[in-house]
């Protein structure tokens, strides 16, 4: 019979998934217990809370003690932190991209909005406030974070295009799509640049000084990805040579809490400390969990897998 660790589900919930799952025993994983039950044959992560002293270190350096493992799944979407170790794992590993879509995207127009309409600091003087109606905008990378965004631009009338590695999917809410490698030649096409890409090799320091010269002045700048993906030293350089109409981050701010000290003090800065993710509905979450399970005990290909040449 497998053996299957389930860490930061709430008991009603596990209850159901034992009464559901009799082929596979399941049992609690959480900080204290991690390395006893290094018998596992896969690992559920749901709420990283139950093992946020152990997860990390385990799937970036310590995975080989587990000789049995052949499947961990991450609740979450992200996972850069590992993009170096998963090369070398010998289980499957799937994660909870596409899933972030409906959350991550309200977040980020909560973000674009504020800016937009002049919410977070309205200075006749020097502001008026505009429309996302008609207006051409940029999303970088299109995912389930980017498709979700783009589907709500279009509803609000915004003219949508997108720059990612395989421009060849089409969309009917996305007018044009380019080639993310050719950003450089298209930014100042556009009002409103919104990213969402992965963080991964390729895409450390996609938004950097090139790019941030070629956007047209007053351009709204929306960042829902994460904070290495965006140079943040070169963003100030140009919020400081007034390039931007508002810039929206919503990135870790890491111990050296730049954007605190550097980017947040502006007026047109809006900066939340990696919120998007978060929401009261766990129903997306859970019916992956269970979806997954049930391919994993019939021995199918689960949804989500992580791509580890892609690196998400």
């Amino acid at each position: 019979m497998k053996l299957i660790g389930i860490a930061g589900l709430k008991k009603e919930k596990f209850s159901f998934l034992k009464k559901k799952n009799h082929k596979v025993k399941l049992i609690k994983i959480s900080d204290e217990n991690f390395y006893k039950n290094n018998n596992l044959n896969a690992l559920i992560i749901f709420g990283e809370w139950a093992v946020k002293k152990k997860l990390s270190k385990f799937l970036r350096k310590k995975f080989y003690l587990f000789k049995n493992l052949e499947w961990v799944h991450l609740s979450r979407a992200g996972i850069d932190e590992f993009k170096d170790s998963i090369t070398n794992y010998k289980f499957k590993f799937t994660c909870g991209k596409k899933i972030q879509g409906p959350n991550v995207s309200e977040h980020c127009f909560a973000l674009l909005l504020n800016l937009a309409r002049g919410i977070n600091g309205y200075d006749k003087k020097k502001f008026r406030p505009t429309e996302i109606y008609k207006k051409n905008i940029l999303i970088t990378g299109l995912g389930g974070i980017g498709i979700s965004i783009a589907k709500k631009l279009s509803a609000f009338g915004a003219i949508v295009s997108s720059a990612r590695l395989n421009p060849k999917i089409k969309y009917s809410f996305v007018k044009r799509n380019y080639n993310i490698r050719n950003l450089k030649n298209i930014v100042d096409r556009f009002d409103i640049i919104i990213n969402t890409t992965p963080l991964t090799d390729k895409t450390i320091n996609l938004f950097n000084k090139e790019i941030f010269k070629n956007m047209k002045k007053g351009v709204f700048f929306v960042n829902v990805s994460r904070r290495d993906v965006v140079n943040l030293v070169d963003l100030e350089e140009y919020i400081k040579k007034n390039k931007f109409g508002g810039v929206g981050l919503d990135v870790h701010d890491t111990k050296d809490n730049f954007i605190s000290k550097s980017i947040k003090k502006y007026n047109n800065v809006i900066f939340t400390n990696h919120e998007g993710g978060i929401t009261t509905d766990e129903i997306r979450r859970f019916d992956l969990l269970q979806k997954n399970l049930n391919k994993y005990i019939k021995k199918q290909d689960a949804n989500n897998i992580v791509d580890i040449k892609k690196q998400y």
